[in-house]
């Protein structure tokens, strides 16, 4: 009998890297089990476009009265993930009303999973406590690093319900994905993906400035980029930096409203620059040239795992200039290496969530 799956994450189209990991977990979850049903759980509704978006993926969406939405539960196996999904920045998202949802689930004696998440450090006891006892409800847990894996086995959970894996959009398949090819474009360009999170990190968006400096220099085209669509997120911080080059017709803005033009513009630029963790892995599926500027614990661990350059989130714009020449003088080097990585970390989410499935079918 096919089974039923319920995915719940930072999903409804606001911020194209949680969109690329709902479309990953939903290919890679068709692969394992492909009659399977998939449902997403977003009470609050999406906009027209997005449900057809998720339509095009064949997941149904579930939303309406929160009450009558957690029937859901009964009827399908939920799955948490993936993203950042334990963290302390608040009682409610995610941990909150993720550790209600595994409960209700496991009252219906389903066996809920944990796919694919990150976890920062919890210095609170509540959230410790609702990881601990609601998040430990769950079959198995599988953590996108290490670092992520140490979070939740320090906040009680039993080290063998905790896997460390990689990140989900890692399983997505390199040759079913637009890919850079040399000398497709006659100008040099490089897309930064703009990272500005107000409910998380305040960053000075003013360091974009001596990126593009430096970029132009070395005579690149600069095309800004928002992966979190709300306004007071990515865009207001691609909005303010883009004014200070108004008059400069080799910096422009590229438009993506889905995980597919998201993936055409990296596959068309040189480089992808960005302090956020998904651009950085879509760049490197992509094929081109992924560099890290800046970034939270989950960007350093995705360097320390990978082949991913970095250049120095404070510098000056002729030391960001010495960086890149730098970088991109190694670029065939590290594309190469890169790949080889991409392939090691999908057969190994591949591997993680297939073991996930049959532990919880047990």
């Amino acid at each position: 009998m096919a089974g039923k799956y319920v995915f719940w994450g930072g999903y409804a189209g606001n911020n194209l890297g949680d969109e690329a990991i709902l479309w990953a977990l939903s290919r890679l979850i068709r692969k394992l089990d492909p009659a399977a049903e998939q449902f997403v759980f977003i009470p609050d509704g999406v906009s027209a476009a997005v449900e057809a978006q998720y339509k095009e993926w064949n997941i149904a969406v579930v939303s309406g009265p929160l009450l009558r939405c957690l029937g859901i539960f009964r009827h399908a196996r939920l799955i948490v993930g993936g993203g950042q999904m334990i963290d302390d920045s608040s009682y409610a998202w995610p941990i909150g009303w993720s550790s209600i949802f595994i409960a209700v689930n496991k009252l219906w004696s389903h066996r809920p999973l944990v796919l694919c998440v990150g976890a920062e450090p919890l210095r609170k006891t509540i959230p410790r406590f609702l990881v601990r006892h609601f998040y430990g409800l769950a079959e198995v847990i599988t953590c996108r690093d290490e670092e992520s894996s140490t979070v939740v086995r320090e906040a009680g959970v039993p080290a063998a319900k905790v896997w460390t894996t990689r990140d989900v959009v890692f399983s997505l398949d390199r040759s079913q994905l637009p890919q850079w090819e040399p000398g497709r474009s006659t100008v040099r360009t490089v897309a930064v993906a703009v990272a500005y999170d107000p409910a998380r990190v305040l960053e000075d968006v003013s360091r974009y400035k001596h990126l593009v400096i430096a970029l132009r220099k070395l005579d690149f085209r600069v095309e800004f980029l928002a992966h979190d669509l709300r306004e007071a997120y990515d865009v207001q911080a691609l909005r303010e930096v883009k004014k200070s080059f108004l008059d400069d017709e080799g910096v422009q803005v590229a438009h993506a409203s889905n995980v597919a033009e998201t993936f055409d513009i990296y596959a068309r630029v040189d480089a992808v620059i960005s302090a956020r963790m998904h651009p950085l892995i879509m760049g490197m599926l992509a094929g081109t040239l992924p560099i890290a500027y800046g970034g939270k614990a989950k960007v350093r661990s995705l360097l320390s795992n990978s082949a991913i350059p970095a250049i120095a989130a404070d510098g000056e714009p002729r030391e960001l200039a010495t960086q890149l020449d730098d970088v991109f003088a190694q670029r065939d080097s590290i594309r190469r290496q890169l790949a080889e990585t991409a392939e090691t970390y999908r057969y190994m989410v591949e591997e993680a969530t297939s073991l996930a499935l049959q532990h919880g079918r047990r």
